[in-house]
């Protein structure tokens, strides 16, 4: 009985080391692919918070309009018209060929020392008059909502004042309550407000708990909220803040035309 025992032991002992050097192959091997999904994904949010396209399902509407071409191969489209770009937390461009833009995780360089940070730039070019000048510049958005991690990218107009685009990709908050922030609706509020005040300063855009008043001197800078989400939309009032002040020095160079937009 004993060594019926140890031989059953022996077996799933066995067993279960090949199991886990399969597993472990496999995930080995699907790596190269997993990466080249999530770079797809992350291109794909930045092409539609810089204006190029809407093919993203929302919790409203199973598909947004799409444009077929641009779609079919975001590589492709991206590497046509966007420019990816690091930055030290001075905003001063650095250059590290092993580090891929699309795949920087916010959350993992706030947890790094300051000096060590490095924050990903995105530039749409467009080629006006024969020139390739630089139309939009989209950032990676953090921050916590309710449940979850919010992620997501914001694009400004060449003024780095008015918003051409957000999008919400990645969240975990309650469905039909703070998982709005990635409908159609809410995310087009962003479009066309603007984040600096008369002076210049950076005031963000603030999501209220109603809706805004277009006679208010800070209708430029509020958005609609979503009833019965309060904290969600206050954790992305909080993330807009947070993220645009950490581009804040590399977009003060830009305005005083000494910074550096990389080459293609």
């Amino acid at each position: 009985m004993r060594q019926g025992n140890a031989y059953t032991l022996i077996f799933l002992t066995a067993v279960a080391l090949i199991v886990s050097l399969v597993l472990a192959l496999a995930a080995q091997l699907l790596k190269d692919r997993q990466d080249l999904l999530q770079q797809a994904d992350m291109k794909r949010n930045i092409l539609i918070a810089a204006g190029f396209m809407e093919c993203y399902a929302d919790a409203d509407e199973a598909k947004r309009e799409m444009d077929p071409g641009i779609c079919a191969d975001v590589h492709l489209y991206y590497e046509e018209h966007m420019r990816a770009l690091l930055l030290d937390r001075d905003g001063n461009v650095v250059h590290e060929p092993e580090t891929v833009p699309e795949l920087v995780d916010p959350a993992r360089e706030a947890e790094k020392r300051p000096e060590k940070r490095r924050f990903p730039v995105f530039l749409r070019v467009d080629r006006i008059g024969g020139k390739e000048t630089v139309t939009a510049y989209c950032i990676p958005i953090y921050g916590k909502g309710l449940w979850s991690s919010l992620y997501g990218y914001l694009a400004l107009e060449p003024d780095l004042n008015t918003i051409r685009g957000l999008t919400f990709y990645k969240q975990g908050e309650t469905p039909g309550l703070g998982a709005e922030i990635q409908s159609r609706w809410f995310q087009d509020g962003f479009k066309g407000k603007t984040i600096l005040d008369e002076k210049g300063g950076l005031v963000s855009i603030t999501v209220l708990k109603g809706k805004v008043d277009p006679s208010s001197p800070l209708a430029a800078h509020q958005v609609d909220g979503i009833s019965g989400a309060t904290l969600t939309t206050k954790g992305v009032t909080e993330l807009l803040m947070k993220s645009l002040s950490m581009y804040e020095p590399y977009f003060t160079m830009i305005r005083r035309g000494g910074a550096e937009h990389g080459r293609r």
